[in-house]
């Protein structure tokens, strides 16, 4: 762990660079779907880990920037819906964020699409990583970052009076632990969002992700699973629910 975090923190730049990038990002092109995964997206930096899961054909972007465990091509559609539905949220939730790349670029690009954010939570059992630590130190709004699982008291009672607008859920991937972190802002939150949700390498969340689309009934729901023909099999996915007016 400790090499990580020195190599994270020798590339902490990215942060900056990403920063500059989403605010000076035209605004028309926020709704540019063929830019955004062809181009802007693996500009930032994708991750390069368990590369059987990444396509071949964007092996340059792999190891740079962000480091973002994302495809292209399902951050893109995400990105574009948050455009749409996204522009009236206070406060973004991130429950697991890892080293901090699609914490980063999510809460900017909510800013950059004229969201009113007031401040933006990171929850994880890891120490804030050189990304995160950055990021706070420069963002033009609040980063509070509770370093705990989800399922601590320390946790619990910041949620028994904080309502979350926006909820990205990356946490615990098991049936347990996913089911927990919905339950935990279901009630509250307009926007929750799920990691995963089409992926073989995580079958827990895909399936709980099917359950949801039969069970929340108060929300609309959206997939992003597009996948790529150069992967064997399905990886990934971002499953969006958005409480019904």
């Amino acid at each position: 762990m400790e090499e990580k975090y020195a190599y994270y923190q020798s590339i902490v730049g990215a942060v900056d660079e990403v920063i500059a990038k989403v605010r000076d990002l035209p605004l028309q092109r926020c709704y540019d779907m063929q830019y955004l995964e062809h181009e802007f997206i693996p500009s930032l930096g994708l991750n390069n880990e368990q590369l059987e899961q990444q396509p071949p054909e964007l092996g340059a972007y792999f190891g740079r920037g962000l480091h973002l465990w994302q495809y292209p091509s399902q951050l893109a559609n995400y990105l574009v819906w948050l455009a749409h539905n996204a522009k009236s949220v206070h406060n973004y939730t991130e429950i697991g964020c890892r080293w901090g790349g699609t914490f980063i670029l999510v809460n900017e690009w909510l800013k950059r699409i004229g969201a009113p954010i007031e401040f933006s939570l990171a929850i994880d059992p890891i120490a804030p990583t050189p990304f995160i630590q950055r990021y706070r130190e420069i963002s033009s709004s609040p980063i509070i970052y509770l370093e705990a699982f989800s399922t601590s008291e320390e946790v619990k009672k910041y949620f028994a009076t904080f309502r979350p607008e926006m909820v990205f859920i990356d946490g615990d991937h098991s049936l347990h632990g996913v089911m927990f972190d919905h339950l935990l802002v279901r009630t509250k939150a307009d926007i929750i969002v799920h990691h995963d949700v089409t992926s073989d390498g995580c079958p827990a969340t895909t399936l709980f992700w099917s359950y949801l689309k039969q069970a929340e009934t108060d929300f609309d729901h959206w997939e992003f699973g597009q996948q790529y023909d150069s992967v064997q099999g399905n990886f990934l996915g971002l499953g969006v629910l958005k409480k019904k007016a």
